[in-house]
């Protein structure tokens, strides 16, 4: 410890996208106890929001594209000198090419514990599976994974101990996301995109890339708009499918009703002009997305994978689908569209949930917690593991 402070070092590729992964760092080292811990965010990459969390934390750049180069392994040496001079406890990683910088940074480096985070499923390949099972994991304290699922994934595929992963459910900034009944101030982007005025707004926020399969979303689409003429259909992201997605729903003859941001506005906004959110997604870890929508205080429509049974409660703070039919992700949605009182029910459970479960604030301080269980049972190798008390929301 460094001026009786627990020395934390959080390494994450950047913090320069509006990401989940990368917001979340960052509100980790804005919120954490600055009397408590004393905390270095690490990068490999520069951004302007880097350079304005130095009034937050100290700041340290590892400038790096691989750790298979020899200006990577200098990176790797540089860390761990770092970490050894700043008296670092804990090395927290949240990505691969951060799990590799800070394990090997961290072994041998005078660390209490080394830390790496599962967040999704969808980055396996062979390498990486074989570089974690024969690499990283025999030198790492913990795993964190960010729901149950995702533990369970994790366990399989790098055929790791259950006992050593921690499952600790994100947090998402219920102040930021306000139900839009909170804040009039706020004006729905629903106009500014076309929507007709006083059309239910069915939305879904995620990236048009293939694993959010956002083709579903649109078939159902065409269902509900068969029995809620009047409902629009708002698409909240940008990317590689946007081309296919607005020939599919020209081919189901309901283009007039669905609309694209393409990326542009601020997500509150559009969630603000929603009466219900949706999720269609073929994988999921632990949706930052859905913690949005409930932040908002918006029933959920979305598909039973990965953790999002760990969020919604089915029927009451929305629906979760098993079938992954047009038909079947439709019919929530109608029924919530004709039962104004359900909806609103249901979103309020989900805003209670948010702001009682899985707030952010809620979330720093049981990684705060986590990390004070590490530093305390001073583990001295990655075989004399005790799992620390539950960090579980």
């Amino acid at each position: 410890m460094k001026s009786g402070k627990i020395g934390v070092s959080l390494l994450v590729d950047t913090v320069g996208i509006d990401a989940g992964t990368e917001r979340l760092v960052a509100e980790i080292a804005k919120r954490i106890n600055s009397n408590r811990f004393d905390v270095h965010l690490c990068c490999l990459f520069d951004s302007e929001r880097f350079r304005q969390m130095g009034h937050c934390c100290h700041t340290k750049l590892f400038p790096a594209q691989s750790f298979h180069t020899l200006a990577g392994i200098r990176q790797i040496a540089a860390l761990r000198r770092y970490l050894r001079a700043e008296q670092i406890d804990i090395a927290h990683s949240f990505m691969v090419r951060t799990a590799i910088l800070g394990v090997a940074a961290g072994h041998r480096s005078g660390c209490t514990s080394t830390v790496t985070t599962r967040m999704s499923m969808d980055w396996y390949t062979a390498y990486k599976i074989r570089l974690f099972r024969y690499y990283l994991n025999p030198r790492t304290t913990r795993v964190m994974a960010n729901s149950e699922a995702i533990k369970q994934v994790a366990s399989k595929m790098e055929s790791l101990d259950p006992a050593r992963i921690d499952v600790m459910y994100q947090g998402v900034d219920t102040h930021r996301f306000t139900p839009y009944c909170e804040t009039p101030s706020v004006h729905s982007s629903a106009a500014s995109l076309g929507v007709p005025a006083g059309a239910p707004v069915v939305g879904i926020v995620a990236n048009y890339r293939p694993v959010k399969d956002l083709a579903l979303f649109l078939r159902a689409a065409k269902f509900v708009a068969d029995k809620v003429p009047r409902a629009a259909f708002l698409l909240v992201g940008k990317g590689e499918s946007r081309a296919e997605l607005a020939d599919l729903a020209r081919q189901l003859n309901i283009a007039d009703s669905v609309f694209f941001t393409d990326g542009e506005g601020d997500v509150r906004d559009h969630l603000a002009s929603m009466s219900i959110a949706c999720l269609s997604s073929i994988s999921e870890g632990f949706s930052n997305a859905i913690l949005e929508y409930m932040a908002c205080g918006l029933p959920v429509v979305a598909t039973a994978v990965g953790g999002n049974g760990e969020a919604i409660v089915d029927g009451q703070t929305g629906y979760l689908v098993g079938k992954r039919t047009p038909e079947a992700f439709a019919a929530p949605i109608v029924r919530l569209l004709q039962n104004e009182d359900l909806r609103r029910k249901m979103g309020s459970n989900s805003l209670m949930r948010a702001r009682g479960l899985f707030s952010m604030d809620g979330f720093v301080v049981r990684l705060e917690q986590y990390y004070e269980q590490l530093v305390n049972r001073r583990v001295a190798t990655t075989h004399n593991l005790g799992t620390p008390t539950a960090v579980n929301s």
